[in-house]
């Protein structure tokens, strides 16, 4: 019986949810304060497709628009989607446009496709931007603000408006302007924007009519503007070790006048120690990706690499060490946990550190230096327990 009652009792409590969140309205507008002369969306739906999710719900979409308003025009206006300055890029039905600094209610009223008459409201603030930045998302993840791209390429930013330390929402048209800059639309409330940058090496403030404070410069540069290629293998784990030979990568940084370029482009690697490392044998020139150059581990030894811009001049040499190490002795290949001797030591998965045998657990130690590698030794060296296997830091041999 108590399982009757109970499952009548869940029932009951599902309709109920079914129709409490299939009955209601939602009016919704910017997640934030709007920017004068900003446009955002303005969505109205019931509470099933609008609100939180609830498998129970059964949506319903509106037939008709009874009444949607605004308390303060002045302030929030809402304006039709074809009135939006877009060129045709709208999704919504209905927008809202921010006036003037203040707040206004908006209010809805709507006939649904199950015959009812639902009405929902919601509060806009408006503020009067007062800065805008430029941010560019560079390929290495990195936000700048100063754009600094090969020339001719064609990139893209964002602005980020504010009033105050308080980002502004909403899509702003004609925010600011400079030469081969076009604005897109973007229905999210963002503000995306195309450069085309000149066939000539130039710097570009971004200029705007209605924003006092601007931040933000867009620069072309060619090949010749290069000051510096940063060469960086690999300094953790896994280190630069190796059994037998094998490749590596070393990822490169391209820079002008201190900064890095945005979207990095291949380099050309010189090598001036073959024996220690050299071209990968079926490579046909020793350029690699936009980020990185592949390259091949010999021997044990330090490795000189020059690097230039395809075709060009040698603008650095870097060194480096390149380890080859002992294999792991069989049952300490996949560093099986709980370990069985206590105080034996192993090396962890790329070398970078040594493993200690505590209490049946390996426990990691310290990192070794950027400059040594963790490699298994001879029991009778010092630092080691007679009669267990043994890993240590060491440098170059």
């Amino acid at each position: 019986m108590s399982r009757l009652v109970d499952s009548r009792y869940i029932l009951v409590l599902a309709v109920a949810a079914t129709a409490s969140c299939s009955k209601n309205a939602v009016l919704a507008g910017p997640g934030g304060t709007l920017a004068v002369g900003a446009y955002s969306s303005l969505l109205y739906c019931d509470g099933c497709t609008c609100g939180p999710s609830n498998n129970l719900c059964i949506p319903h979409s509106v037939t008709e628009v009874l009444d949607l308003t605004s308390s303060d025009p002045s302030v929030v206006e809402i304006v039709s989607g074809q009135d939006v300055p877009s060129g045709g890029a709208m999704q919504s039905s209905n927008y809202v446009l921010g006036k003037s600094p203040g707040q206004a209610t908006l209010s809805f009223k709507g006939r649904f496709d199950d015959g009812s008459v639902r009405q929902a409201s919601t509060t806009v603030r408006v503020g009067s931007p007062d800065s805008v930045k430029l941010v560019a998302t560079c390929d290495d993840g990195s936000s700048v603000t100063n754009l600094l791209v090969s020339v001719g390429t064609l990139n893209h930013f964002e602005l980020k408006i504010y009033e105050g330390a308080v980002e502004l929402q909403g899509w702003l048209p004609n925010a600011v302007t400079a030469d081969g800059v076009t604005q897109l639309y973007d229905e999210t409330g963002n503000n995306p924007y195309l450069w085309q940058a000149p066939g000539a090496p130039a710097v570009l403030q971004i200029q705007s009519a209605i924003i006092s404070k601007v931040t933000g410069t867009l620069t072309a540069f060619d090949p010749n503007q290069v000051t510096d290629i940063a060469l960086q293998p690999s300094t953790d784990e896994p280190r630069n070790a190796f059994i037998t030979p094998g490749n590596f990568r070393v990822a490169h940084t391209v820079s002008v006048s201190g900064q890095s370029i945005c979207h990095p482009f291949p380099v050309e690697i010189h090598g001036s120690t073959p024996a220690v490392c050299s071209r990968p044998a079926d490579a046909v020139d020793w350029t690699g990706n936009n980020y990185s150059t592949l390259a091949t581990a010999l021997a044990e030894g330090l490795c000189t690499l020059g690097v230039s811009l395809p075709g060009g001049p040698v603008l650095a040499n870097y060194s480096f060490p390149i380890f080859f190490v002992s294999a792991p002795p069989a049952g300490l290949e996949a560093e099986t946990d709980p370990c069985a001797i206590e105080g034996e030591t192993a090396c962890e998965a790329g070398y970078g550190k040594v493993r200690l045998c505590k209490s049946g657990h390996w426990i990691d130690q310290p990192s070794c230096p950027v400059d040594q590698v963790c490699d298994f030794v001879p029991d009778t060296t010092s630092g080691c327990t007679a009669g267990t296997v043994c890993a240590l830091c060491r440098g170059l041999r």
